[in-house]
């Protein structure tokens, strides 16, 4: 019996599976894909948060027909199945279980062949979503279409099988083809399979049974079902209890995994940010709980980022096992630490959502952590010592600097952080100052322990100049200071100063969240950025006091990056709550006496705001690089890295951070990041199907 956890690291059966610890490594869309087959990096990924006493289970996220998205591997044809035995291994190898969480959602319909246009959408009925820019219907399946996707459960639970997976799940919430048949809210048919309960579940039934053939006796077999769909015309918690009661009592299900959240409408439930308070699911679980009998229960319960909390959970009976995404995405050896004791080590996701903002752009990783869907090159295995041992000078202590530092010293460098301010976090601290957003200072206290632990020198108040770099005469040098709001209120949306800029009652971010100032009295702010900055601004300067409007030049109520986040909605309400005044598709012409001519951006037509007491440019950053420019061609290796390069979102940040000290002491390594930039990437970087790992 584990001393501090008890409960969690306690073994429990799921049907014919036992597995290890009651901490799961939670489903979720991972873009570690060829086409629908697994990738070379995909089994480094999930087993970097199992092995040496990790995680007891991983449960991969997979469309169940391979017409699907590129972003989840499919276990549907028998072609698959060399990929998925790699990651059965892999995992196996590291002492956990996995299993495969089966699903279709009308969002990722696939295309009808390289190129084309979207395929059709399957629902149970015709409904209509706004998704991706545009609006989409489903199609309201016929019966040979149900039938055609019951036998791809009965598939893909086969190939899982053969792969020598340990367990299937079927998704029956968040917004799938599952819960469209058991949802009021979706699903209208009048036919069999629609109407009363005894005709919505049907279509789950007859994919348990089909998968329950498939899997065989040897798997186990479990479903995921929102406890409530927090809609109107949905089911609730009652409604939630007799799909239980019926599913759990029909001897069909080992297991149940429950929450909320329906995806895209409920994506800031799925996805809780900052602004949702942590294990936002758990009223929903302990309210249905009881309905599911000796079924064990599995839950994420929402915002779970340390085991002490899981520990509780289980304690209490709110379920019977634990998992996170995000949390272990942020720090995969998270349950690791804690069975060892070492959980000062762990980084704490500070739910920022960049890794579901990268998403959206295309990429993937976390914004603490680069390494993440990175393993294979930069998991915590692969910090040997570099050929050469450097001295190294790291010149600014945001995320990119102290990820630098951090890297440099796990590889034997000699390192030194010269920081200008009195302390460490950069731009990043700054934003941690902002009202709501304090979990971010989570983050810049890891990375200060971290560098402790591994002995790198720290200058503090020092502002570095050439000379004085050049003096302790260095190896390598990474130039990591940042930038600053553009002076003149250059933008993305208009590349221009605004006239009237230099007046006196013009402001930066900088001098309010660093000088310290508090506009008062009527404050314009205008956001051309479109980040936490400046909402965080506007409500520090609103709650204040001051009478706030709020300029932006797009059609989102506020900073359009947090769309992607799922944070607008709050900070939308946290502003309104503060008085401010919000102002969409608007932008500032000129600047004048203590007035502003704004104007719309699409129709030109101007106004006036007369009695401006002060002006708030937040519009774009300037990279801050003169240092690098001195230091150029003047030590062996010198990168420039995050904003000082060029500004960009902040999760790039940490991963340059992290990628150019891998360089540094390494035999013919780059000089420069534009060395890096013009060459050929390493066939090493290139994704390969998971089937390369087999037999090595």
């Amino acid at each position: 019996m584990h001393p501090k956890y008890p409960h969690v690291f306690s073994p429990i059966k799921l049907g014919p599976v036992e597995l290890p610890n009651r901490f799961y490594f939670a489903p979720h869309g991972v873009g570690l894909t060829i086409g629908t087959r697994p990738s070379f990096d995909f089994p480094y990924y999930s087993v970097e948060r199992v092995k040496g006493g990790g995680c007891g289970l991983v449960v991969n996220s997979l469309t169940v027909t391979d017409r699907g998205s590129a972003f989840q591997s499919s276990p549907y044809f028998e072609d698959n199945v060399p990929a998925f035995r790699v990651m059965a291994d892999k995992v196996h190898e590291a002492g956990a279980k996995v299993f495969g969480e089966v699903w279709y959602w009308w969002g990722m319909t696939g295309v009808w062949q390289p190129l084309s246009p979207p395929a059709p959408a399957f629902g149970a009925s015709v409904v209509q979503y706004q998704y991706g820019g545009s609006s989409h219907s489903t199609r309201e399946m016929d019966k040979d279409e149900i039938r055609r996707m019951v036998d791809a459960h009965r598939r893909s639970a086969a190939n899982l099988a053969a792969a020598g997976y340990d367990g299937v799940m079927l998704h029956a919430g968040h917004g799938g083809l599952i819960e469209h048949f058991l949802s009021p809210y979706f699903n209208r048919r009048t036919d069999e399979y629609g109407g009363e309960l005894k005709n919505r579940i049907r279509f789950l039934v007859e994919c348990l049974e089909a998968t329950r053939e498939g899997a065989g006796d040897a798997l186990a077999v479990g479903i995921r079902l929102n406890c409530d769909e927090l809609l109107p015309g949905g089911y609730d918690t009652t409604g939630a209890r007799e799909i239980l009661a019926t599913i759990c009592g029909s001897g069909l299900v080992d297991f149940v995994d429950l929450d909320v959240a329906i995806e895209p409408n409920q994506l800031h439930l799925g996805m809780p940010p900052i602004y949702v308070e942590p294990h936002v699911y758990r009223p929903y679980v302990e309210a249905v709980r009881s309905a599911t009998g000796d079924v064990p229960v599995l839950s994420v319960l929402g915002r779970l980022t340390s085991i002490a909390d899981g520990e509780a959970a289980i304690a209490a009976g709110v379920c019977d096992a634990v998992g996170a995404a995000r949390a272990l995405i942020a720090e995969p050896e998270l349950v690791k630490n804690a069975f060892n004791g070492n959980e000062e080590r762990s980084r704490t996701c500070i739910a920022c959502n960049a890794c579901l903002e990268a998403v959206v752009h295309g990429g993937g990783g976390c914004a603490i952590n680069p390494a993440s869907y990175r393993e294979r090159l930069w998991g915590v295995d692969t910090f040997t010592p570099a050929p050469h041992r450097s001295k190294v000078i790291v010149i600014g202590s945001g995320p990119a600097g102290l990820e630098a530092a951090r890297v440099s010293a796990l590889r034997g460098h000699q390192v030194t952080l010269i920081e200008a301010r009195e302390r460490l976090g950069g731009a990043l601290a700054l934003w941690a100052g902002l009202p709501g957003r304090e979990v971010f200072f989570r983050a810049i206290e890891w990375w200060a322990r971290e560098i402790d632990r591994l002995g790198v020198s720290v200058r503090l108040g020092m502002e570095a100049t050439a000379d004085q770099v050049l003096a302790e005469q260095p190896d390598a040098v990474i130039v990591a200071t940042g930038s600053l709001y553009s002076r003149g209120g250059r933008s993305g949306f208009l590349d221009d100063d605004i006239p009237g800029y230099d007046r006196d009652f013009v402001y930066r971010p900088e001098d309010v969240l660093l000088g310290g100032a508090r506009p008062s009295g009527r404050v314009v702010l205008l956001d051309g950025e479109g980040l936490n900055t400046s909402v965080g601004v506007a409500e520090v300067l609103g709650t204040a006091g001051a009478q706030v409007e709020y300029l932006t030049p797009g059609f989102a109520p506020v900073a359009s990056s947090l769309m992607d986040t799922q944070e607008v909605g709050f900070v939308v309400q946290r502003l309104r709550s503060a008085g401010v005044v919000i102002s969409p598709t608007t932008y500032l012409r000129r600047i004048g006496d203590h007035d502003v001519v704004a104007y719309d951006v699409f129709t030109n037509e101007e106004r006036v705001i007369s009695g401006v007491d002060a002006v708030v440019l937040s519009t774009s950053r300037v990279p801050v690089d003169h240092l690098s420019r001195e230091l150029m061609g003047k030590v062996a290796q010198l990168f420039t890295v995050g904003d000082a390069l060029a500004a960009r979102p902040w999760r790039t940040a940490a991963f340059e951070g992290h990628k150019f000290a891998r360089y540094i002491g390494e035999p013919g390594a780059p000089r420069s990041v534009s060395e890096v930039f013009f060459e050929k990437n390493p066939s090493e970087f290139m994704p390969r199907p998971a089937e390369v790992l087999a037999g090595t």
